[in-house]
């Protein structure tokens, strides 16, 4: 897909800004090298056309050109437009596609570690794996900490549901259509933030996640857009995809894909949050279960490249579109020489004919939602804000 389309953005990756004097460029491209041999994604790469590509590996990349850095002038807007440039700033176009960025001189005792990477090699598993253990505080432990898929037995009606729910996610919507807006993929990039406890809180009343209320906050984000720039969409619910990592625990290192979709109806036509919340908190318990997740690894396994790409790419197809979101908790500290890494940006890309993407994550008690979004869609640039806002609302009975 990636070559089919090579004026798509595929980059993947994650800004960490830490706090403590700049590190010497010589240090940092010394710690990645002494990473390489232990790292197969920093060392891997797809060559070869289409469905017949297959893995090579370079195992002494080119790091002047893949660890660089860039000294920005004072004030946080120069550090703000540095991080926009990089979102689309081209990767190396030789070998393993990835580079990490060093970012100091907007602000004293402060610096900014960005590193990126295309996402045939990189899927959301794989990226902080790799984040735990190139900037982790326990870095032998890294693997331990991330999400692995469970082993339970699948009974016959988690393949069924499993199934079911893929294929029916491939079904006609129609909302995203509109001949006199079509997705052309010029691109809107934005974050928003809100404390992960006041998630947590409101999900838990429920007996639901962090990653529900997130969830249940971009309904109600799109709820409010809709009313007011697409009424197409208005009152009704909205078709979407939570990406399930697959990936075991002996997997976690390995480069590439390994992760499917849930898809997931986001409830915008329910009209208070707690109503939102607790349709969000139902439909995401089966994607939840070890069961169901088992059965989704199975039938990933068993189901040939070729299939598995037709049904992608009926999903990028207008009448189709959905909105892809995921969500990580990084539990972890990181840090670099010593400089703890006190905020986390992550970032995502958007697919053809999608009209947003939207990628959480929790770390250090903030969680930073990521909203990249089709510039064709009237409004829809405010969606981050809407969701702080929607974010905050109560959930208590109204």
């Amino acid at each position: 897909m990636a070559q089919a389309r090579p004026w798509l953005s595929l980059t993947v990756g994650a800004f960490l800004h830490c706090e403590g004097p700049a590190p010497r460029l010589t240090d940092l491209r010394a710690h990645i090298a002494a990473n390489l041999a232990r790292q197969p994604r920093l060392t891997h790469y797809l060559k070869g056309p289409g469905l017949r590509a297959r893995w090579a590996r370079d195992p002494d990349p080119n790091l002047e050109k893949r660890v660089r850095e860039r000294q920005i002038e004072l004030g946080e807007s120069h550090l703000d437009a540095a991080l926009q440039d990089l979102l689309t700033h081209p990767l190396p176009d030789n070998g393993p596609p990835w580079d990490l960025w060093l970012l100091h001189g907007h602000a004293p005792g402060r610096f900014t570690l960005c590193y990126r990477a295309h996402h045939t090699t990189h899927d959301g598993g794989g990226l902080f794996d790799t984040v735990y253990k190139l900037f982790g505080t326990s870095p032998a432990d890294a693997t331990a900490r991330t999400t692995a898929v469970p082993a339970p037995r699948a009974e016959l009606g988690d393949y069924a549901r499993t199934l079911t729910g893929m294929l029916g996610s491939a079904a006609a919507n129609n909302l995203w259509n509109d001949p006199d807006r079509p997705l052309r993929g010029a691109r809107v990039s934005a974050w928003a933030q809100v404390p992960t406890d006041v998630l947590r809180t409101t999900a838990a009343a429920r007996g639901g996640s962090t990653n529900d209320a997130v969830l249940a906050a971009l309904a109600g984000a799109l709820r409010t857009w809709s009313a007011e720039h697409w009424p197409r969409g208005a009152g009704r619910p909205v078709s979407a995809a939570m990406m399930v990592n697959l990936r075991r625990t002996a997997e976690s290192g390995l480069p590439g894909n390994l992760f499917t979709f849930a898809p997931l109806a986001l409830p915008c036509h329910r009209p208070t949050p707690a109503d939102r919340l607790e349709a969000v908190i139902a439909a995401t318990r089966g994607p939840k279960n070890a069961a169901r997740r088992a059965a989704m690894r199975t039938i990933t396994d068993h189901t040939p490249a070729r299939v598995f790409h037709t049904l992608a790419a009926r999903l990028t197809t207008p009448s189709r579109a959905i909105i892809d979101t995921s969500y990580v908790a990084i539990n972890q500290p990181l840090q670099y020489q010593g400089a703890p890494v006190t905020h986390l940006q992550v970032f995502t890309w958007l697919p053809h004919s999608h009209p947003a993407s939207i990628v959480a994550c929790s770390y250090n008690g903030t969680t930073s939602a990521y909203f990249v979004t089709d510039q064709a869609l009237p409004g829809l640039h405010q969606l981050p804000a809407l969701w702080e806002q929607a974010a905050a609302q109560p959930t208590s009975a109204q």
